[in-house]
């Protein structure tokens, strides 16, 4: 018996074990500083603080059902973010690394729009507040 897998099961198996990385970058405004917590199911990677300008970033390898969700706190609000979801996109979106901008107005995540060539990149909006 002969399996066959669709393009996206290739991807998503060839993305298996190998490193990736998440950044958070601070850029609400010169005097807000952010309180940061990223969690996967495997454990809290502890709480960071970061001023304007400043970053965050982290490693893993990819597994079958990787999440990353990181809580931030400012102005006396949490907000939320999947940081990096296997299932949902990231696997083929962030190419090894999941750049996030954090504004006022949310969050932007760095994506190349020309994988083959890597010859456009944008910030797109993903989450709100």
């Amino acid at each position: 018996m002969m399996t066959t897998f669709n393009t996206q099961s290739n991807y998503f198996a060839e993305a298996l074990f190998e490193e990736e990385y998440v950044r958070l970058t601070n850029l609400l405004d010169p005097e807000a500083t952010i309180k940061v917590q990223c969690k996967s199911g495997d454990g809290d990677l502890g709480v960071k603080y970061l001023r304007y300008g400043e970053y965050y970033e982290f490693e893993f390898r990819i597994l079958f059902r990787t999440l990353y969700w990181c809580n931030m706190w400012w102005d006396n609000k949490i907000h939320s973010i999947k940081a990096f979801d296997v299932d949902r996109r990231d696997n083929e979106l962030c190419q090894s690394m999941c750049a996030w901008k954090i504004k006022r107005d949310g969050a932007y995540l760095l994506r190349e729009t020309d994988h083959a060539h890597s010859s456009y990149r944008e910030y797109v909006k993903l989450y709100s507040w």
